[in-house]
């Protein structure tokens, strides 16, 4: 269909598929961004009124596959219109391909219809809104949906790539790790192993469905939190915590509200790649912006200079926290312990989410370690621990962390 371009085996698959529901569990730099956006490209193409939504966690994932469209469309020598303002939009006559986020829990796809939805990172959408918001959207237009992803977990996503394993007509499913994709080098698959744990390699290239084991904060607790009902005026202190870095990890950022009792995230953020000047600069900003209260920042290494740094700027309330592992684990334990009891309301900021996921427990000779598993960040992770840290004090009993045991 489109010049130059041509599908390895599991995009085929894809393609052909006819059940309205596909369930896509794939590894890394597989070409799931190429296939889908071949898909909105052919549904655009079948007929004038077409509406094709491309939905992910956040914009930005769902521009990927949004802009691809666009390049395969040029390609063909159609001439769509693009408005990027206030969400994207492609329009090729009288057929339209949106690009949304399930911020705010789906508000903004809501009463829509469509003949096509992809839901790109689906493992880190969660299960209501598919179920409440995007089913509903196709059930009148015969439409069709697409659910595409790196395993997450044994959530929903992966229920449903069962259904399709044991012939639901309704459910196509398929399981296609990286090395399926012929352009696929080798040589980094083979780094890509070195540099992290087998477990960890096994889902993001080998798009297994992996048992949590280790995993801190378990999957229907992220997924509750990202659909918890508080309300938009909560009442409470708004505080902020700060994990610093320089080079190879991120700074973050993360700003809450609320009590220990109930609090919800208003905002996270991370920069990378700049002096330490610019980064108080950029942080002192972004907290300013925000109204922050109190601020709690991790003040080992360097972290004191930057503290001060950041209370110069007129950040009210600074705090440093010099991370003994004692401190860490409490620090871990807490934010867990909200997550679990229903008491923390979270964005869909995915890169949040993957930290979540891949934060892990692991025995040692003298404790434990907490850490992000081998080849992934845990700044975003460590940025909101320290946040939910800095609210209000309330009391609370022994916490479970990984399910299983307690630390």
């Amino acid at each position: 269909m489109i010049a130059g371009w041509y599908p390895h085996p599991g995009q085929r698959a894809f393609l052909e598929a006819g059940a309205p529901i596909r369930v896509l569990a794939c590894g890394r730099r597989w070409g799931k961004s190429e296939v889908v956006a071949v898909d909105c490209v052919r549904t655009l193409l079948q007929g004038s009124n077409r509406v094709v939504l491309m939905v992910a966690p956040s914009v930005e994932q769902a521009l990927l596959p949004f802009e691809r469209a666009l390049q395969f469309l040029r390609q063909l020598g159609q001439k769509p219109q693009v408005r990027r303002t206030p969400n994207p939009t492609l329009s090729l006559n009288s057929a339209r391909l949106y690009a949304r986020s399930v911020a705010r829990k789906g508000v903004y796809l809501r009463g829509r219809k469509a003949h096509l939805i992809i839901v790109d990172e689906a493992a880190y959408v969660p299960e209501a809104l598919f179920n409440e918001v995007l089913m509903p959207m196709v059930s009148d237009t015969g439409g069709r949906i697409a659910l595409v992803s790196t395993p997450r977990g044994r959530n929903y996503f992966y229920q449903l790539y069962l259904r399709g394993q044991m012939g639901d007509e309704r459910v196509w499913s398929l399981r296609s790790p990286s090395w399926h994709n012929p352009l696929l080098s080798p040589s980094v698959l083979q780094m890509q192993a070195q540099l992290m744990t087998p477990r960890q390699f096994q889902i993001e290239y080998g798009a297994e469905f992996v048992d949590p084991e280790g995993q801190v904060f378990q999957t229907e607790w992220v997924d509750r939190a990202l659909l918890l009902e508080l309300d938009e005026a909560t009442e409470g202190a708004i505080c902020a915590g700060v994990d610093w870095a320089r080079y190879r990890d991120w700074t973050a950022c993360a700003v809450v509200q609320g009590t220990r009792l109930g609090a919800r995230l208003l905002a996270i953020r991370r920069w990378q790649g700049h002096s330490w000047s610019e980064q108080v600069r950029f942080v002192a900003e972004y907290l300013k912006h925000h109204n922050v209260e109190r601020v709690l920042c991790d003040r080992t290494g360097v972290g004191d200079p930057l503290v001060e740094a950041l209370a110069q700027q007129g950040v009210p309330n600074v705090e440093g926290e010099l991370f003994s592992p004692r401190f860490k684990q409490g620090l871990i334990e807490n934010l867990a312990w909200m997550l679990s009891e229903g008491r923390l309301a979270l964005l869909p900021e995915p890169v949040l989410l993957q930290e979540l996921y891949h934060f892990e427990a692991s025995a040692t000779p003298t404790g434990w370690r907490l850490e992000a598993s081998a080849g992934q960040h845990d700044d975003m992770v460590i940025a909101l621990a320290l946040a939910v840290w800095a609210l209000p004090s309330a009391s609370w009993g022994g916490l479970r962390t990984t399910g299983r045991s307690r630390l």
